[in-house]
């Protein structure tokens, strides 16, 4: 008997395709002051569902046959709950306010984001792959400074460019027969008999926490190049040459991260009802509670990467061009590496039935281990971050009912963020919405969600003349599930 295969697979594999050399080329956007430094700003690592729950991810584990199913890449551990092969595509826009004391700006950047493809892998596994940006570098900044004795010195700084990461990911659960195994063992029949309800649960509980054990990783390939450009210019001045400097860095390597994740389920709980033949006995729940535990961390590495520096002299023109005197170095396709720092971080979530789902992350990165060519900077920290949200759907099988069908979501976080200038962290608070919209008849074999996620926050200060965001993020994304390889009931 042949397994179907549909013109859709086809579809999807061929969308993916096109998606992902299209997030290759693109080039990523932001206008952000404080992507100046390091990598550049950090883009967000989930897709539209979870970052609508304040971006939490490292417990987020779905395993319902009823409802829709994403792919979470962040933390791998969670593709062994994929049933269904899924492709996500998202883009985001992104309008912002930068204010000084006395001064602001608006700025708005839009940009494709993210495509993913990913499937089961047999009973309890599932992998994936896709590509999404790493870090955007994109800024334009204009400052001044009277010097003693030379006047005023204008300085400009300028940066391009950024880094993606195209990844692989898998996801197992190895012991899943663990707690099935013992269910119909001698040893849960003794325990029964003779009434040993303290070791029986004790034993059930580590069977089942092992059987729902799953563990994943996965291995992403950084690419892309940063292009800083710094002016430093004497305005009607004689004596002095204008300098410019020209640097780009081209990372070209290999990151790896890994994650576990496990829960367990309360379906029972003691009557406390006015039936007083129930009252002290435990009644099974309407809604079953599954309590989960999840672990993430980012290996630290050393990336390789190549880096072209060049600086000269210059004076301007008639018409405003620069004609070039003296170079000061010129140093071209330098090899190094740059050491990215370890992440780790625990999350917790909590399942109730198919409707109610929540999620607490916190996470920290070694953020003052980072090193760019063996150079360190003063300017880093390590960070950390906290993070809660929620999904709520009424009811997943409500055909007749639209709005029951719906993904509400909501989360909150706040980072101090990995910049600690002039003394002053630059940190980062918002809060998010966001909704799962179902689209097409919602089949058990072929289902589609709208997700719309908007994000409200505020990075940096405007303490110490620094600088701050005021930012509004909306990000639209793309989900379809598909059985894919279904045996056919008549040939």
């Amino acid at each position: 008997m042949k397994k179907q295969f549909s013109f859709f697979h086809l579809f999807l594999l061929y969308v993916a395709t096109v998606c992902m050399s299209t997030v290759a080329q693109a080039q990523i956007l932001t206008s952000s002051p404080y992507s100046r430094y390091g990598l550049g700003e950090l883009n967000l690592p989930t897709f539209a569902a979870p970052s609508a729950m304040g971006g939490s991810f490292i417990a987020y584990h779905l395993d319902s046959t009823t409802t829709p199913v994403f792919i979470n890449q962040a933390n791998p551990a969670g593709l062994s709950g994929l049933r269904f092969a899924t492709l996500e595509l998202g883009g985001q826009a992104q309008f912002t306010k930068i204010s000084n004391i006395g001064t602001s700006l608006n700025k708005r950047n839009a940009n494709f984001s993210y495509a993913s493809l990913g499937f089961p892998l047999g009973k309890a596994g599932g992998a994936a792959f896709g590509i999404m940006p790493y870090s955007s570098v994109g800024y334009k900044i204009n400052s001044t400074e009277d010097v003693p004795n030379i006047g005023t010195l204008n300085y400009q700084f300028d940066g391009e460019g950024g880094l993606n990461k195209a990844f692989v990911a898998i996801g197992q659960k190895p012991f899943r027969k663990q707690l099935i195994r013992f269910l119909r063992s001698s040893l849960r029949d003794t325990l029964v008999k003779y009434e040993k309800t303290a070791r029986y649960k004790r034993i059930r509980l580590g069977k089942e926490l092992l059987s729902e054990l799953s563990l994943g990783a996965s291995g992403a390939y950084l690419f892309g190049t940063i292009n800083q450009t710094t002016r430093v210019i004497y305005p009607g001045s004689i004596t002095y040459f204008n300098s410019k400097r020209e640097r780009s860095v081209q990372v070209n390597d290999f990151i790896f991260s890994v994650g576990l994740q496990t829960h367990f389920t309360i379906d029972s709980a003691r009557y406390h009802g006015r039936d007083t033949l129930k009252q002290g006995k435990r009644v099974l729940m309407k809604e079953k509670v599954k309590i989960g535990f999840g672990f993430f961390a980012g290996i630290p590495s050393g990336v390789m990467a190549r880096q072209n520096n060049i600086i000269y002299t210059y004076a301007l023109n008639d018409v405003g061009g620069e004609t070039p005197k003296d170079t000061i170095l010129n140093s071209q396709n330098v090899r190094g590496s740059i050491q990215l720092p370890l992440e780790m971080g625990f999350g917790l979530s909590l399942k109730k039935g198919e409707r109610l789902n929540v999620l607490v992350d916190a996470a920290t990165t070694n953020w003052s281990a980072y090193k760019s060519f063996g150079e360190s900077s003063s300017s880093f920290q390590n960070s950390y971050r906290v993070s809660a949200g929620l999904n709520y759907m009424p009811n997943a099988l409500a055909f007749n009912s639209y709005l029951k069908r719906v993904q509400y979501r909501l989360g909150v976080g706040y980072t101090n963020g990995y910049l600690d200038l002039k003394n002053t962290p630059v940190a980062n608070l918002y809060v998010t919405a966001g909704l799962g919209l179902p689209v097409g008849l919602g089949r058990a074999s072929d289902r589609a969600v709208v997700n719309i996620t908007a994000q409200f926050g505020k990075l940096g200060t405007t303490s110490n003349n620094l600088l701050q965001e005021q930012y509004a993020r909306i990000i639209l994304g793309f989900t379809f599930n598909n059985r894919w390889f279904i045996r056919p009931k008549y040939d």
